[in-house]
């Protein structure tokens, strides 16, 4: 439980981290997405689909955009770091069910267009998901099978 708790901590500042910055100066985060693109196509040749992608795809409006989401993203994760650090089961059960919730789409995105990250993330959130499941439902199980009479 304290990895998932410093997980979502760590997560919860680089998402509000990058949502300051794309907010207080969203220029500079264009600035700096178009020079990742550019050393991304002069650096490797397997790299040049990448760099042209963020190239054509990445505008100032995407940044704008892309700072909501942040915003969203970082409260609601350090909300849900808080309410595990408390240790509500209610708040373990609300970060199992949003968590849950994306699956679907991360399976989706894993078929259509594979990639190392979206494994990685996939499995992360899968294990976190089974774990709090595992640890909420375990305590009521085994508190049921001390209270049933024996058979027989």
């Amino acid at each position: 439980m304290r990895l998932i708790i410093a997980y979502k901590f760590v997560k919860a500042a680089l998402m509000i981290g990058l949502a300051l910055w794309f907010t207080a100066d969203p220029r500079a985060a264009y600035a700096f997405g178009q020079h990742v693109a550019y050393e991304l196509v002069e650096a490797r040749p397997f790299l040049v689909r990448l760099g042209d992608w963020v190239h054509t795809h990445l505008t100032e409006r995407v940044i704008e955009r892309s700072a909501l989401v942040a915003w969203l993203d970082g409260s609601t994760t350090a909300l849900e770091g808080f309410l595990l650090l408390l240790g509500k089961p209610w708040g373990e059960w609300l970060v199992t069910i949003s968590l849950s919730l994306f699956l679907p789409f991360e399976i989706y995105e894993l078929i259509h267009k594979p990639g190392a990250g979206k494994a990685i993330v996939l499995l992360l959130n899968a294990a976190i998901v089974v774990y709090l499941v595992y640890a909420r439902l375990l305590p009521a199980h085994r508190a049921r099978s001390r209270q049933a009479p024996p058979a027989g």
